[in-house]
């Protein structure tokens, strides 16, 4: 009889902190679950440890395959789940005890809700935890209608799914890799609400090898491109071509002056770009040499249409962000 949960995680070369993440599924207070686990082509060490814990224990299910990055190894072990409520894991996080189960409680009391998130708790490599989380809001906007865009985001390893609307919106999508998990959302909230509970379920740990530090120009243009392929849908502009023509690491500005063809007339691709490197300190990313070349970008741009709220704060903020690294207008 299949479970009600299943757990997906996938792993490559997780020695130091993986059998932690597992144990932390494993010993959930919630037990009838299953954790998938994909190898994505791992050395030996890492296959070790996975079938030593599964021979103590059924419910580990681990499946080997040839090294195909992370986005296809979470959508291969999607396609081996057999819960009706699916949820991620990294293999160097770990879950609080009673996460599976406060998620499992949360969706059985609220059956409109198709994902269901919570805050992080941060930790450093050798498990030391951060201070508490401030709480946030728990029912989320889908509002890509705005500038910037707003969307019902849950931190990656956290959310369980309703196993139908997850494989309703296709799971995840190679091309946003390293920001896969708010591409994801972005779909999500096109079919239901998503909910981040205010506890933080899962200690994510930050180390060497995070995304985050080793993907960072990928992960910024990922995020980009993810929002505006948002704002396309909702304005039932076809941007499919767009999307499959994304090689991700690759040269990502011809995308965004795609989407701004695409957009013209509907939504203010400009405004938003220059605002995500203002707020991200990004500038040498959107082709800009120098601070005070984004700058005066940011300003001409705002005085185009200077009655224009919108432009006028990424003026503002364009000018704060380049004074903050120490390049400004002096430095000409």
């Amino acid at each position: 009889m299949p479970p009600t949960v299943s757990v997906f995680m996938p792993s490559y070369n997780g020695d130091r902190y993986l059998e932690a993440a597992v144990r932390s599924i494993l010993d959930q207070t919630f037990r009838d679950l299953e954790l998938v686990v994909v190898d994505d082509g791992s050395q030996e060490s890492t296959r070790a440890i996975l079938h030593r814990l599964a021979a103590s224990d059924n419910r580990l299910k681990v499946h080997v395959c040839e090294h195909r990055g992370l986005v296809g190894a979470l959508n291969h072990a999607i396609s081996l789940c057999r819960g009706r409520y699916l949820a991620r894991m990294d293999h160097d996080d770990i879950s609080v005890p009673d996460r599976i189960e406060r998620q499992v409680r949360y969706l059985e009391a609220h059956p409109d809700v198709v994902a269901c998130g919570s805050e992080i708790r941060r930790m450093d490599a050798e498990g030391r935890l951060a201070r508490y989380p401030k709480r946030r809001q728990r029912r989320l906007e889908h509002r890509p209608d705005l500038v910037p865009p707003r969307v019902q985001w849950m931190p990656g390893p956290t959310p369980m799914f309703r196993a139908e609307a997850l494989r309703r919106v296709g799971g995840y999508r190679p091309q946003f890799l390293a920001s896969e998990d708010r591409d994801l959302c972005w779909r999500l909230g096109e079919v239901g609400p998503c909910v981040r509970l205010e506890d933080p379920l899962l200690q994510y740990r930050g180390h060497s090898a995070n995304t985050s530090l080793l993907q960072r120009r990928t992960q910024l243009f990922s995020h980009v491109l993810g929002d505006l392929s948002a704002i396309a849908r909702h304005h039932r502009l076809d941007d499919s071509a767009i999307v499959a023509a994304i090689v991700p690491g690759g040269d990502y500005l011809p995308h965004v002056e795609a989407y701004r063809r695409l957009l013209a007339g509907h939504y203010p691709v400009d405004t938003y770009w220059l605002l995500f490197l203002a707020r991200q300190n990004a500038w040498s990313i959107g082709g800009f040499a120098r601070g005070l070349d984004f700058r005066r970008a940011a300003l001409e741009h705002w005085r185009t249409r200077p009655f224009d709220v919108q432009r006028l704060w990424v003026a503002f903020r364009a000018w704060r962000a380049v004074s903050r690294a120490g390049c400004d207008a002096a430095a000409a």
